[in-house]
């Protein structure tokens, strides 16, 4: 969609990315990193510095402490860290619980290391868990249960009640939870991210993935990090070190500098998106598209029924082509989507005036 956009002049709505830049203090401190002679390999697990800061800032964020050594490790970029993760995990013939819409990366990692995903339909209505039919589905193959949490492209919040369910329905299981959590700064009022790392039946037998690339509005970095127990984390980074080894250095070097100086700026980046998010839904509010509830990340789901009754990949490409506006179709996101599914997604990580300027095109529909 996004070529598409590209091809056809549009304002791309649809791939997750910032239109702003990073923070001009991280930006400096990239370019001291660079001139500073920072080039060269970093250490396997990451800069120790910042996995140092990653360590202080989880313990006032979740309450927990991470060990820096033993616990965290840098990797180039959230998906990234999710393949290693899934190649030291999984075998041929485990099985891995997804639940769809599913981030596009999660499936063919597991079949690539001999897995098979087992992919279960988030309930239609609301995108809330399905308990029984998940419980349906957990047995002795089963060996990681994947989390997304806030979940893309739904915006929902995995809540504690949800966990504890989790940890309930686990608790004669062996399987581990890879939670997905590079949306973790991204919670709007008066929702809360609530870590898997958090939570006492599952804290021994889990991995968070998260990403700077994210949290510092820059994408294109591919910078993120693993935390797990040292019993998983020592797994994870034997197959690291010969997928990439190690990071970019003077990011890391300039993310860990940037981060001991602005201790409070993941706070900014919630405060940010939710301005966002509340200037494009108040400038959607006179259209004939249904708005569903956006608790997390910077994704817009919409509801399209009383405009048109194309499929959503259709639809997409209609509003791309013609009315110069690039959403994403949420049946891309499933192995089989719901027939009735009415859905885009937009993305509203973008200046205001992309966003108001989108609004009063899809108004017009």
């Amino acid at each position: 969609m996004s070529s598409l956009a590209q091809e056809n002049n549009a304002i791309n709505l649809s791939q997750g990315f910032p239109e702003f830049n990073p923070p001009m203090a991280l930006l400096e401190k990239v370019k001291e990193a660079l001139e500073g002679g920072k080039n060269q390999y970093a250490p396997m697990p990451g800069i120790l510095s910042l996995r140092e800061v990653l360590s202080l800032r989880m313990s006032q964020w979740r309450g927990f402490q991470a060990n820096p050594n033993t616990e965290i490790t840098i990797v180039p970029g959230a998906t990234a860290g999710l393949f290693v993760c899934i190649q030291a995990l999984i075998h041929p013939g485990d099985e891995v619980i997804l639940f769809d819409p599913s981030y596009d990366s999660y499936a063919p990692s597991v079949i690539l290391a001999g897995g098979r995903p087992i992919r279960i339909a988030l309930n239609p209505t609301d995108f809330s868990m399905p308990w029984d039919r998940i419980e349906e589905q957990i047995n002795s193959n089963t060996k990681l249960i994947l989390i997304n949490t806030p979940h893309n492209p739904t915006g929902r919040i995995f809540t504690l009640e949800d966990w504890n369910q989790l940890a309930n329905l686990l608790s004669n299981s062996d399987a581990v939870v890879l939670s997905d959590e590079v949306y973790e700064h991204m919670v709007f009022e008066p929702c809360k991210h609530i870590s898997v790392l958090e939570i006492p039946g599952l804290s021994d037998r889990c991995i968070a993935i998260s990403s700077f690339g994210k949290t510092f509005h820059a994408t294109g970095w591919k910078l993120g990090y693993i935390c797990a127990p040292e019993t998983i984390t020592t797994e994870i980074r034997k197959l690291y070190q010969f997928i990439a080894f190690s990071a970019n250095t003077p990011l890391q070097w300039a993310a860990a500098e940037f981060m001991c100086e602005y201790p409070d700026y993941e706070s900014s980046v919630r405060t940010l998106l939710q301005e966002k998010r509340d200037i494009f839904a108040n400038a959607m509010r006179n259209s004939r598209f249904t708005l569903l509830p956006c608790q997390g990340a910077y994704f817009q789901i919409v509801e399209y029924s009383r405009i048109s009754a194309l499929n959503d990949m259709d639809f997409a490409k209609e509003i791309t082509l013609k009315h110069k506006v690039a959403g994403i179709p949420v049946s891309a996101f499933y192995q089989s989507s719901p027939p009735s599914q009415n859905l885009l997604r937009f993305c509203f990580a973008k200046h205001a005036d992309t966003l108001l300027k989108s609004a009063e095109i899809l108004c017009r529909l």
